[in-house]
């Protein structure tokens, strides 16, 4: 959809409202649309009026019913003094089916917003769906526990902005890379909707709206600008609990909080080949003996090393016999949402890369290149913080006590 300004709902409205009955003439099962259509994302201090939420979401009721197609739009929700960035799901009776609150609140969102408080798939006539809005996609035990909860497809609203100031490539980490991970490491379909254009002109958005398979594999995606209705068949099986694999420390690693803060490391895939004349020459004195060693189990686990990173870990290793692309994608997702260095050593390739905590590859080695080295500056993984307000350490600790509140 095309961003709107919180001031231009009213007049706005009539086209999104044509936008949907264009999108369910193709009598899809189920109708995405991005994060806080109702009314706008950037909101401001004025309260929003709950009335003309209401009106908003009792024609979408009546659009649903027309057309028996179910519809999770991003939406406002008002309770008592509180507002909520919400995913409302309308069943295709045009039934409120529920809702999920944004959990992890993003820079100046949180100026208006309260927090979710629960992790809890909503129930409808497709089956439980486990709706997220936007930055909760970067934690990775949300989707994770929306699944082990029965969700049997991940579906957010969200308002993707542009990391990149390139106008003709937007970047942006969950959808250039993590929207295809959370379906892998989850097994269940992923799918979210953007926005594109600007919004009250503070925001960019990268379009790239998005339908992935159980598998990882892309069906369907929008481009970068410009409205589009994209879509896609999914499978929409049972869900699997996730087995909680556990980040396996090295036998005497030194604890993270010994472990030096800056430091330049040399590796090679043949540990021979890193002798003190190469580490000499290239002022890297270092190995990485007290990294976390993890095994592709945990790293491929949306659980593993979010448990090790709230006990400290800040670097990690992994020796990994999986599909380089996917080991490569893992790591850099790992390292990204987690806020750590990763090293991945892939077997058969005989290869080694780094990730840094902006979940960038740093270094890479290859058949003419075997000794990799690079710079590890532990400073840069104290800070969680993704935008200002916005910690994803914190968060990953918050979901964590949610979780457990809600199992106790």
């Amino acid at each position: 959809m095309q961003a709107h300004d919180r001031s231009d709902f009213a007049s706005r409205w009539p086209a999104v409202r044509s936008a949907v009955e264009r999108s369910l003439a193709a009598k899809p099962d189920l109708l995405l649309l991005p994060e806080a259509t109702i009314p706008a994302y950037i909101i401001g201090e004025t309260p929003v009026d709950a009335k003309q939420v209401d009106e908003a979401v009792g024609e979408l009721s009546a659009i649903a019913r027309r057309f028996g197609s179910a519809i999770l739009t991003g939406a406002v929700r008002i309770a008592g003094d509180r507002q909520f960035n919400a995913a409302l799901l309308i069943d295709r009776d045009g039934s409120i089916a529920g809702y999920a609150d944004k959990l992890f609140l993003w820079h100046f969102d949180r100026r208006w917003f309260a927090a979710g408080e629960r992790i809890e798939p909503i129930d409808s006539s497709l089956g439980k769906i486990g709706a997220l809005v936007c930055a909760d996609g970067r934690i990775p035990t949300i989707a994770a526990t929306l699944v082990d909860r029965g969700a049997r497809i991940l579906a957010m609203p969200t308002a993707w902005v542009t990391s990149g100031r390139n106008p003709s490539a937007l970047e942006n980490l969950q959808a250039d890379l993590l929207a295809v991970v959370r379906a892998r490491e989850n097994r269940v379909p992923f799918v979210a909707a953007n926005k594109s254009g600007g919004e009250a002109g503070i925001a960019r958005y990268c379009g790239k709206s998005t339908i992935v398979d159980a598998d990882g594999t892309v069906l369907a995606r929008a481009a970068e600008n410009g409205e589009e209705a994209i879509f896609g068949t999914v499978e929409l099986a049972e869900p699997r609990a996730h087995t909680r694999e556990r980040a396996l420390a090295l036998p005497g690693r030194v604890p993270s909080a010994e472990m030096p803060n800056h430091r330049r490391v040399a590796l090679a895939f043949d540990t021979s080949a890193v002798t003190e004349r190469a580490r000499r020459f290239l002022d890297a004195p270092d190995g990485i003996e007290d990294a976390w060693k993890v095994d592709d189990a945990a790293l491929a686990s949306p659980y593993a090393l979010a448990e090790a990173r709230l006990h400290g870990m800040r670097l990690y290793r992994c020796e990994s016999d999986i599909e380089r692309l996917w080991c490569e994608r893992f790591a850099r997702a790992r390292s990204a949402e987690l806020r750590c260095y990763g090293i991945a050593l892939h077997r058969p390739s005989r290869t080694i890369f780094a990730v840094d905590p902006e979940g960038a590859i740093v270094t890479a080695s290859d058949s003419e290149q075997p000794i990799v080295s690079f710079a590890i500056d532990l400073a840069r993984t104290e800070n969680g913080e993704l935008a200002p307000g916005s910690d994803a350490i914190a968060a990953l600790g918050r979901i964590e006590r949610i979780r457990r509140g809600c199992e106790a």
